[in-house]
């Protein structure tokens, strides 16, 4: 089962995370939800993992967004 675990409007900050992610062996894929009329203002990027890599998935995040 896939797990949501990051979402933005930006796609500099996905692609990052993104990564980040896959350097650390964590298999990922992004959803883009954002309204091609209205880029940047409606909807957003979401990124997915498995349940099993939820946990690990969560904590790089969490150290990436404190720095």
């Amino acid at each position: 089962m896939e797990i949501k675990i990051f979402t933005t409007t930006s796609k500099v900050e996905l692609m990052g995370i993104k990564n980040l992610l896959m350097s650390e062996d964590i298999d990922c894929f992004e959803k883009d939800k954002m309204d091609s009329s209205y880029a940047g203002i409606f909807g957003q990027y979401e990124l997915f993992v498995s349940e099993n890599n939820e946990d690990k998935a969560k904590a790089i995040i969490e150290k990436f967004q404190k720095n």
